[in-house]
């Protein structure tokens, strides 16, 4: 409402701008009507004889247009492109003025075409001046914002001031139509000043005034209230105490828009006093239904309804009902009733809004709860995972523990039996079979065998050395059977679970390992293997031992076609994914770990061990 009405200030602005520089006489085009009849006008007289009946031309508008279209055909028909222009424009206006836009933003397309023609720079910003005001009527912010600057930028080139103030005036306008303040506010400093430049009042006030609105709408309401009443003031002296009005009420508006009721309706009755004052109805009129308003907002509904009443009535004074006052006071009496009745209407939507409140904060509270309850379960099932997780892992471990302790156990027998089997033949066949050959040589002369003796004493060390390897077996210093049935165990009780496959390969050679590098190896495999079941979720399994006995190192290569992992993370967290103790051990003995994995890839480790290696006696 308040941004409506300020358009109907700045159009009267430019209407009481034009009259005053032009001065439309409808005398003049009858004068004329008759005077363009005479066949004996030279060219350049008919031309402006058109051109002032078209302008002049304001109780038949579709005449003026006629008018305006013969002075187009005979000024192009002459070659005439200043006329042309001046045809366009007037025949533009005429159908701004009957609400043919459409046509009216041709006319003033045509227009500038032929004021190009001649470059008549003032002309062509005139021209987009006219059609940014068509686009503020089609409420087109943007073009019509886009026209004022290009009529601002032409215009300022002339010695023109009045008409440039007037036009950045309307640019502000329209920037405060759509809420840029700032800019509204930027554009009526700069009109301000070319009114003042030209001494031109009325323009300063309007600049002013529109001024304070959009301070007010910045919140500075102390210089808007100063800019409005100096406006005021300025508007007194002339006597012109419509935008006064105006003003005051385009105050209220702003200040009901931000709920502040008491300041509203105080600028309300100060436009109510200064329109009873000076008896304009129309005001006494708007005032009336402001107040209605604000003091219906403010919980006054009595008052509101006291002043809706003064509002129909000064209505009906205005639209000339006063002759027919019976019919005036029934229809009073009727709107007054309907309006108590729209009064009963807003409390029950009060109540009705009330309950909705109501309704809405139960709403709210049964969704907190429900989201509480939620985020509950949420948060148990997690831990419930992760007490699983734990106990999955918990029972991974105890299985490889077992299965440690299981192969440790069938290592260590089995290299016991081995060795206890080794020692009891050693004994009881190769000594029993050396016993037999010394007595058989014992029965034989010495003269008999030139060697005799030589082969006595072979025999002897030969007793003598079985009995010491026997011995030494005996007492458990082979440890080469007990590494490689290990593993497979391993691997055989993994396949068991039905989880993974697992594929395991040796090359050992000949030689033994000690006992020490055998169970550091077996360690390494079983940490490794850890780390699949736990981390990796692969299904197959590939286990290699390589031992290359000329640099004495031990290659262990453990691959699987799990998920992988990222090597950085590795490196940084380490104990995260249980390689800590792995990347020890392998430290420790000086050997060499290198990782091949990207995530969703699987992963290959490969281990280079130093060992040491003993002939096996076998």
């Amino acid at each position: 409402m308040l941004q409506s009405t300020h358009k109907l200030v700045i159009a009267c602005l430019l209407l009481i701008f034009a009259q005053s520089l032009s001065g439309q006489n409808q005398s003049i085009a009858d004068s004329l009507k008759v005077a363009i009849k005479n066949k004996k006008l030279s060219v350049s007289e008919r031309l402006e004889a058109l051109r002032n009946i078209s302008f002049h031309e304001v109780q038949n508008l579709e005449l003026a247009i006629d008018y305006a279209n013969q002075l187009i055909a005979l000024a192009e028909s002459q070659g005439n492109s200043r006329y042309c222009y001046r045809g366009y424009l007037q025949k533009g206006n005429k159908q701004r003025s009957l609400g043919d836009l459409d046509e009216a933003l041709k006319s003033y397309l045509s227009a500038i075409e032929c004021a190009k023609k001649i470059n008549y720079v003032t002309g062509i910003g005139t021209c987009y001046s006219s059609i940014a005001d068509i686009y503020t009527l089609l409420e087109n912010h943007q073009n019509a914002i886009h026209y004022y600057h290009m009529a601002i930028d032409l215009i300022k080139t002339d010695a023109d001031t009045i008409t440039l103030a007037s036009v950045i005036l309307n640019t502000g306008d329209e920037y405060l139509t759509y809420g840029a303040y700032d800019s509204a506010l930027h554009y009526f400093e700069q009109a301000k000043l070319l009114f003042e430049l030209s001494r031109y009042p009325t323009g300063v006030a309007y600049a002013k005034g529109n001024a304070g609105m959009a301070l007010a709408y910045l919140g500075n309401h102390e210089q808007a209230e100063q800019n409005i009443e100096e406006a005021i003031i300025i508007l007194q002296a002339s006597s012109d105490y419509y935008p006064i009005c105006f003003y005051l009420l385009a105050m209220a508006d702003i200040y009901g828009d931000k709920e502040d009721y008491a300041s509203a309706i105080k600028y309300a009755k100060k436009s109510l006093s200064l329109a009873l004052e000076t008896k304009l109805k129309q005001q006494i009129s708007d005032a009336h239904e402001k107040l209605s308003h604000f003091t219906e907002q403010s919980g006054d509904p009595v008052l509101a309804l006291a002043h809706y009443r003064s509002f129909i009535q000064y209505r009906d004074s205005v639209t000339n009902l006063a002759t027919v006052q019976n019919i005036a006071d029934l229809r009073t009496d009727y709107e007054v009733s309907l309006r108590e009745k729209e009064i009963d209407l807003l409390e029950k939507d009060r109540m009705l809004n009330r309950a909705y409140i109501a309704t809405a904060v139960v709403l709210l509270i049964l969704s907190l709860v429900v989201l509480l309850y939620f985020r509950q379960r949420f948060e148990t099932e997690k831990i419930i995972s992760q007490a699983e997780r734990k106990q999955h892992d918990h029972r991974i471990k105890d299985l490889l523990n077992q299965q440690e302790s299981k192969a440790l156990h069938a290592m260590i027998s089995g290299q016991e039996n081995e060795r206890k089997r080794i020692a009891e033949e050693l004994h009881n066949h190769f000594g029993s079979l050396l016993a037999t050959i010394k007595v058989n040589i014992n029965g034989i002369p010495e003269h008999a065998i030139s060697n005799h003796q030589t082969l006595t004493q072979l025999v002897d060390k030969a007793c003598t050395d079985i009995r010491s390897l026997s011995h030494a077996l005996n007492m458990g210093i082979s440890d080469n059977f007990g590494l490689i049935p290990a593993l497979k165990e391993l691997s055989t009780h993994l396949e068991q679970s039905g989880d993974v496959e697992v594929e395991f390969s040796a090359s050992m050679g000949d030689e033994a390992l000690d006992s020490s590098s055998e169970i550091t190896i077996y360690r390494i495999i079983q940490e490794l293997v850890s780390n699949i079941l736990k981390h990796a979720g692969a299904s197959n399994i590939a286990i290699s031992l390589t031992c290359y006995t000329d640099e004495q190192i031990m290659n262990i290569m453990v691959q699987d076609d799990g998920k992988g992992f990222d090597l950085d993370a590795v490196t940084q967290h380490a104990n995260g994914m249980g390689l800590t103790s792995l990347m020890s051990m392998v430290a420790d003995r000086g050997g060499d770990i290198q990782f091949d994995s990207h995530p969703s890839s699987g992963t290959t480790v490969t281990i280079d061990l130093p060992i040491q290696l003993t002939t096996n006696l076998l």
